[in-house]
Formats: structure tokens, sequence, C-alpha cells
């Protein structure tokens, strides 16, 4: 039997948060061998570190915990800087100094 690669997952902690339909994201899998990759994916719950997404592996589709950093809402976003809290609005907040 062949090795199937994993991504790395988190667990979740506190209240999660299950809206009524999935938001469109983008996920970045961090698979264990090394590779990050971007799919398109819906987020189908989430807490504050952490959110589950539904993405499409071939042709099965799978359902994971991920951390919150490694989620954006576009492809033109870049991920989060975990230096510097994001806004309400999701966006960074600047310095004002």
């Amino acid at each position: 039997m062949s090795a199937v690669p994993r991504i790395a997952r988190t667990i979740p902690h506190g209240t999660i948060t299950r809206p009524e339909l999935g938001i469109p994201v983008v996920a970045r899998l961090r698979w264990a061998n090394g590779q990050d990759v971007d799919v398109l994916a819906i987020a189908i719950a989430w807490t504050r570190d952490a959110v589950e997404v539904r993405w499409q592996n071939r042709d099965e589709s799978r359902t994971d915990w991920i951390p919150a950093g490694d989620v954006r809402r576009t492809m033109d976003e870049p991920l989060q800087d975990p230096s510097r809290p994001p806004t309400s609005r999701g966006r960074l907040r600047k310095n004002r100094w």
C-alpha cells in the first residue's frame, strides 16, 4: 500500500461558528512533504484560530481544519503577517507612528 500525503491540520479551540452557507475562500494547504498549495475552498466553520474548509481533491471532497492564518478571501490577497493584527474588515492594520 502506498503512502498517502497528509496536510498540516489544526485542532479548533473555543466556540465554533457554523454559518447557514459556507463562504468561498482560498486555503493554503501545507503538505507534510513541505509543499504549500493554494486551493479554492468553502469555509464551513471557524473559531478564532482555525477554519474548517471543504475542498476538492481530485474526485473526492475533503473537509479539514486548518490554521486561520492559512485562509483568505481572494487569490489576490496575500497571507496575513501574524505579527500584525487584522482589522474588523480583514485587512491588516497600519501602524500610526
